[in-house]
């Protein structure tokens, strides 16, 4: 390997460190001090942690679309979805998952900021985990013995949060984890109650999916904050070979474009009972499984495999200028906080 890539990569990495170490104290310092506004008017203090958090999201889509790596979306179209109260449900396969959804939210100005995430409770303890418990996502746990718990808290989050703060979407990992992690476990739950083999995925989890539409489905007492539609988000890597975070950072791995296929669903169409949505998404991801088996086997995207009007890729572009406005910001914002804080000790060190 030659200096120059291996320099170039020393470089991103820098420059990826550099952002956490800026943009979210800035991030921190900025809600502290417009916090008083909570006082006179959450709404108001609620829209602007919003745009702060919908700015953070775009440093990360940065790291993505800086490294080449691009989203090529197809099916139905997430810029009319988007007026719509939704649930999205994509599969889960690698760390990059994350910022890969995010680089697809902030290509849409005013989307990102009214997503609410259910996450691994893994993720609140990394660098960006302060940020989405400072804007209300929920942090799930994994594992038998505190699901019970964990579901029971998320019905209370969703009354308490998602519903107060007026968010519009919600995102949510029905696999429960990665795929090289969930796949033996998920095999051994198909063997168990004689359910389909998946290779490309896992099967999903659908309590989280319970909880949500008791709490937010058609029907229920939330008038006009009803999830209005899901859809069903599939990742589709070249080869079959996950994007990783690490590659992200340092952007060693050749560019390249990764699918993204959407599917929506009314959820008045859903099945009411538990036990019919269980068997209503293990058919849906029976279908993901056909439609990544195919891409795999042969390089093309299949994006018509269900539905023949559904709009074929298209590559997701994103505004340079946009992302240079972000990075001065939270640049000359750290300047500031730094020396109000400076002036602050100065003033301090001379009184004693």
């Amino acid at each position: 390997m030659s200096l120059v890539p291996v320099v170039g990569y020393t470089l991103r990495t820098i420059w990826v460190l550099l952002c956490n170490m800026v943009c979210i104290p800035c991030y921190l310092a900025w809600l502290v001090l417009v916090s008083p506004t909570y006082l006179v008017s959450p709404w108001l203090y609620n829209e602007l942690e919003q745009v702060f958090f919908s700015w953070m999201l775009s440093i990360v889509s940065c790291w993505c679309w800086s490294a080449g790596y691009q989203l090529a979306e197809s099916g139905a179209s997430l810029d009319h979805l988007q007026h719509h109260r939704l649930l999205i449900l994509p599969n889960h396969q690698s760390t990059a998952d994350v910022p890969l959804l995010m680089t697809i939210f902030t290509a849409r100005i005013g989307f990102s900021n009214k997503v609410m995430w259910i996450m691994d409770r893994v993720f609140k303890f990394t660098n960006f985990g302060v940020i989405s418990w400072m804007h209300g996502d929920f942090f799930i746990r994994s594992g038998k013995a505190g699901r019970l718990t964990t579901l029971v808290e998320l019905k209370e989050h969703l009354t308490s949060v998602f519903l107060p703060k007026n968010r519009r979407y919600l995102v949510l990992f029905p696999e429960g984890g990665f795929l090289h992690k969930r796949k033996a476990i998920s095999h051994q739950f198909a063997k168990k109650k004689d359910l389909p083999m998946l290779e490309h995925c896992t099967l999903p989890r659908t309590g989280a999916l319970d909880v949500i539409m008791d709490v937010l489905g058609p029907g229920r007492h939330q008038e006009g904050h009803q999830i209005e539609k899901i859809v069903d988000m599939t990742v589709a890597f070249p080869s079959g070979h996950p994007l990783d975070l690490q590659s992200i950072v340092t952007g060693w791995r050749e560019p390249f474009v990764t699918h993204v296929h959407y599917r929506e669903f009314d959820c008045k169409d859903l099945p009411g009972t538990p036990e019919e949505l269980f068997s209503w998404m293990v058919k849906l991801y029976q279908e993901k499984e056909e439609m990544l088996d195919k891409y795999y086997k042969t390089g093309e995207f299949p994006y018509q495999m269900f539905d023949r009007d559904a709009l074929p890729p298209k590559v997701i572009s994103h505004d340079p200028l946009r992302f240079l406005l972000i990075h001065l910001f939270f640049i000359v914002s750290s300047y500031m906080f730094y020396t109000v804080l400076m002036s602050i000790a100065g003033h301090f060190s001379v009184s004693t």
